[in-house]
């Protein structure tokens, strides 16, 4: 007899079940979507920004430097002779005028007396000289007035007599009498005035000739004593007679260096550059120096411009405070390299010839070319960069259009 129908419902509905179970099963949604979500969240690269600044990019350098005296002088011997003595050691200060040494003045004096005789001789020539033109001129000077006196007379016995011989009171034969006497009157009056200029003319250039003597003779005995004056070799302005180049019993010639005066009271410190850094430091700049671990601040005085053999601009710069002649220092100084977007280097990026950095715009890392203007070799200034935050530093995984996620 058979199973009742309910009884065989029951087993094709386990059936079911069993063959349900068996089968494929459909995922749910949100377990399809958690993969795809952590893959997008590794691809977004955390990076720090930074915010480029408008702004001078300087930097500061060191040197070597050497102090020297401002003002430095070979002073030489102003006359030639056999040095006496030295009246200072190398090291000593001297003030201005102050004698150094001392040249044997014997020739010198003797010169000095025959120039103190040669002008006298001269001067009592002229005045011997002035004393015989002044007797030589006397009588022809007489002569003269005498010969005028004579004319006078003479001219006025004509005029009478010209005027008798009208009246018919005289003859012709004592007109022409008067006549004769009034022209030789005259003859001789120009005989005596041209005798009278003649002789004051002669007098006049010989007196004139003997004083050229007296004046040269007086330029002479200047000359002399000069001569005296410059056996002792002074100091031309106060320092140090740094070198002594003479010694007592030596024979020295007029212009021979004699001794090396320095005036160490304003000091000189004369560093070198390369030629690109040289041209950036203009005259006037504020250097300092540092010396005995002290700073002691400098103005740039002097620049030649010119590299010398080592390829070198020398450059000298003039320090405040007492500082000792001859010592090293070093002296600070800062150059104004260039003015643009101020970066620190690490945020540039190259390949090949290309220069960028990263920037971030809309939630992704955009590649920015940029021309470097300036490099301290930490910062740097640049052109062509916006405001756009810049990535620092750069992963160096980073590739342009990266998602990235900006951290503090």
């Amino acid at each position: 007899m058979g199973k009742p129908w309910y009884q065989m419902g029951v087993w094709l509905g386990l059936l079911a079940l069993v063959l349900g179970g068996c089968g494929p099963r459909r995922p749910a949604q949100n377990e399809t979507s958690a993969p795809v979500a952590e893959a997008a969240a590794t691809r977004s690269v955390k990076v720090r920004v930074i915010e480029a600044q408008n702004g001078t990019l300087t930097t500061t350098r060191t040197t070597g430097a050497t102090l020297t005296p401002a003002r430095e002088s070979q002073v030489g011997a102003t006359a030639s002779g056999k040095v006496l003595e030295v009246r200072v050691t190398e090291g000593s200060g001297v003030a201005q005028g102050q004698v150094v040494l001392r040249l044997d003045p014997v020739n010198a004096q003797t010169a000095l007396r025959n120039a103190e005789l040669a002008l006298e001789q001269a001067r009592v020539n002229l005045e011997r000289a002035q004393r015989s033109t002044s007797g030589s001129l006397a009588p022809l000077q007489a002569s003269l007035e005498s010969a005028l006196a004579n004319l006078q007379v003479a001219e006025r016995r004509y005029r009478e007599g010209k005027q008798l011989f009208a009246a018919g009171a005289i003859s012709q034969v004592e007109l022409t009498g008067l006549e004769a006497a009034y022209n030789q009157a005259k003859a001789a009056a120009d005989n005596a005035r041209e005798n009278l200029a003649r002789a004051q003319r002669a007098s006049s250039e010989d007196l004139a000739l003997l004083r050229l003597q007296v004046q040269q003779a007086q330029n002479q005995l200047a000359q002399a004593r000069r001569a005296v004056a410059d056996t002792e070799v002074r100091a031309p302005f106060a320092g140090v007679v740094a070198e002594i180049f003479v010694n007592p019993g030596e024979f020295v010639s007029a212009g021979q260096r004699a001794f090396r005066l320095a005036d160490t009271s304003q000091l000189e410190a004369t560093f070198r550059l390369p030629p690109e850094e040289a041209a950036v430091l203009p005259l006037g700049s504020r250097v300092d120096l540092i010396y005995g671990g002290q700073t002691y601040p400098a103005t740039l005085t002097k620049s030649s411009k010119i590299p010398g053999t080592d390829r070198l601009v020398e450059l000298t710069a003039r320090p405040q405070g007492a500082l000792p002649p001859g010592a090293s220092a070093q002296l600070r100084y800062t150059l104004t390299l260039a003015q643009g977007r101020l970066l620190p280097a690490g945020a540039l990026r190259t390949e090949g010839r290309s220069t960028f950095v990263f920037v971030v715009q809309e939630g992704k890392a955009v590649r920015t070319p940029v021309r470097v203007l300036g490099d301290t070799g930490t910062r740097v200034a640049v052109e062509g960069l916006g405001n756009q935050p810049v990535v620092f530093p750069v992963p160096s995984s980073l590739s342009d259009g990266d998602a990235v996620e900006v951290v503090q």
